[in-house]
């Protein structure tokens, strides 16, 4: 397993360690991956990513645990890895955003690719995103992804089910750009504390640089989003709709324009979150959605489901903004 390297003299911009002479750039791609007790599935992610086709002598993985206590830290830092590993815990959660720049802190690629740890990428994976590179040298790359809801499902070459998941400008679930573009953007705004929308800032600065969004399709992988609401997944499900909520209403405070308005609440399912309210807030609304987790009619389990979630990441954006307009 390799360790994170220091880069010398430098500065710090949106919590990136920015070097003041280039730094030291000794592979082709540095892999960053954070995680938050996802051991299961990042373990398949970290197997997917070490059966690249890509020369293993020329890009890193990191992964990042936010604060993890499922035993993800001895998981990694036991698992026969055949590229360089690296392992970085935060002492307490920090946020997406904050997670990712401590990796890319850590990085020596020239590369930077984003991977989240619910997704197993195929083999070209790695060298289709450097490929995409060296053809448009002023782009960012998205890759595509498939979901998945078991398991079982991972591998199944199902091409025609592939969805573009990222309509957003920048997506790290999937995603590259030359490090040096990523330095002179500034990393991820750390006032991104939850979890959400981070990404598609950047995305919005990565573009000022004068940089393309290039999409690549055979740089795929399968997304794990299970969408059983009778197991403890929901709830995690919950959090992060809540957070998701927030990090909207930051996103259109920086960017009050009607285009960002459109895209944080221009979604027509979220009519439905009053009903959501009442699932998740009433007596009568909660026995009745037990009543659909524990029936046969799973359209009914799963469409109670999604009002919640409606619901979540709207009172988490109306909770964000009245924070904000506090003196």
């Amino acid at each position: 397993m390799g360790n994170g390297r220091g880069w010398g003299e430098g500065k710090r911009v949106r919590g990136i360690y920015i070097p003041e002479k280039g730094g030291y750039i000794g592979i082709d791609a540095s892999i960053i991956i954070p995680s938050y007790n996802r051991r299961e599935i990042l373990e398949k992610c970290l197997q997917s990513l070490f059966a690249q086709d890509y020369d293993r002598d020329q890009y890193e993985i990191i992964v990042v645990d936010d604060g993890s206590n499922d035993g993800t830290g001895s998981m990694v830092q036991t698992i026969n890895s055949p590229c360089s590993l690296v392992y970085l815990r935060n002492d307490e959660r920090s946020g997406a955003a904050r997670t990712r720049n401590r990796g890319i802190q850590s990085a020596r690629g020239k590369y930077i690719i984003f991977v989240d740890s619910d997704i197993v990428v195929v083999p070209q994976f790695i060298t289709e995103h450097i490929r995409f590179h060296l053809l448009f040298p002023r782009a960012f790359v998205l890759g595509n992804l498939i979901n998945v809801t078991s398991f079982d499902e991972i591998g199944q070459e199902k091409r025609k089910f592939i969805r573009d998941l990222s309509m957003s400008t920048f997506a790290t679930g999937n995603a590259s750009v030359r490090r040096e573009h990523l330095l002179q953007a500034g990393g991820f705004d750390e006032s991104f504390l939850p979890y959400g929308w981070e990404d598609i800032e950047l995305g919005y600065r990565l573009k000022r640089l004068g940089l393309k969004r290039k999409k690549n399709p055979h740089a795929f992988g399968y997304h794990y989003n299970p969408t059983q609401v009778d197991t403890v997944s929901f709830d995690d499900l919950k959090e992060k709709e809540f957070m998701r909520g927030q990090g909207a209403a930051i996103l259109y405070s920086k960017y009050p324009s009607l285009s960002v308005k459109l895209s944080v609440k221009g979604n027509p399912l979220l009519l439905f979150s009053p009903i959501g309210r009442w699932l998740e807030e009433t007596s009568r609304g909660r026995e009745f959605f037990e009543e659909t987790r524990n029936g046969n009619k799973k359209w009914l389990r799963n469409s109670c489901a999604k009002f919640i979630l409606y619901y979540l990441y709207m009172k988490g954006y109306e909770m964000m903004v009245k924070q904000r307009e506090k003196p």
